[in-house]
């Protein structure tokens, strides 16, 4: 019975002692690391970009008095049609320009240029007044549109609001028709103000996709026609002022020399 118990103590003693051992074979438990979480980095919309637009453009004619001999005339009286006569039609041109981002404000300027064609006759009509005749017309065409603007606009990541505004030109051609002559022309170009907003989002680093509205307003401007085959010996000219309002999708290509996405500062 002794020997037993001594036995059983030994053995225990024995499994005390290879315990350690064997955890030290299994050796130390290894030690891992989460996975680095990339920053977020800002979009800057710090850049120079050229673009393409497309859209739509309505006029307000805003015609009130022929000068014949340096004496004006109403409209009215002369059986025209009266004033403040309006039209539409598409436009398509490019802009190009240079913006910096200071925390999310973004300042820039701008250039565009588009064709349009904007067009609008007055006819005289049964009750003109010599020396015109019911037939007589004068008709106006807008043919382009540039302006050079300010922007200011502010910036969530991605999306950019702006506000513009600066000096705005327009082409304008006058053409007056009368009954039995040939047509005779003169072509001014317009200077004025014009003023928007728009909106704009980056859909790649270097590709922005924007709508913007502008308004403006060239004033008046007196095209000089000369005698008109002498009807008005005297000389004749038509007083004439364009304001207009125009909706356009924008298409920028950036060039982003500073770096797109780089932190703000």
């Amino acid at each position: 019975m002794k020997r037993a118990i001594t036995w059983g103590i030994g053995a225990l003693a024995i499994a005390g002692l290879a315990l350690p051992a064997a955890a030290a074979d299994l050796g130390a438990r290894p030690i891992t690391k989460a996975p680095a979480v990339a920053p977020v980095i800002p979009y800057s919309w710090t850049s120079c970009y050229i673009g393409a637009n497309g859209g739509g453009k309505w006029s307000n004619w805003k015609t009130n008095e022929f000068l014949v001999g340096g004496v004006i005339t109403p409209v009215g009286p002369s059986g025209f049609a009266t004033n403040n006569n309006n039209n539409g039609t598409g436009m398509g041109g490019g802009q190009i320009g240079c913006q910096w981002q200071a925390g999310n404000w973004v300042f820039g300027i701008e250039g565009d240029g588009d064709a349009t064609d904007l067009r609008r006759t007055f006819v005289a009509g049964p009750f003109a007044v010599a020396p015109f005749i019911p037939g007589d017309a004068i008709t106006f065409k807008n043919d382009w549109q540039a302006s050079v603007r300010g922007r200011i606009g502010y910036a969530w990541d991605r999306l950019l609001v702006y506000a513009t505004g600066g000096v705005a030109f327009a082409n304008v051609k006058a053409t007056l028709l009368l009954v039995g002559f040939p047509a005779v022309s003169d072509s001014n170009t317009f200077t004025g103000g014009t003023v928007g907003a728009g909106i704009e989002y980056a859909i790649l680093d270097n590709l922005s996709l924007g709508v913007e509205y502008r308004f403006s307003s060239f004033g008046r401007d007196t095209f000089g026609l000369g005698t008109a085959f002498g009807v008005f010996p005297a000389g004749f000219a038509f007083r004439e002022g364009l304001d207009t309002n125009e909706v356009t999708a924008r298409l920028n290509w950036h060039f982003n020399w500073w770096g797109t996405g780089a932190p703000l500062h």
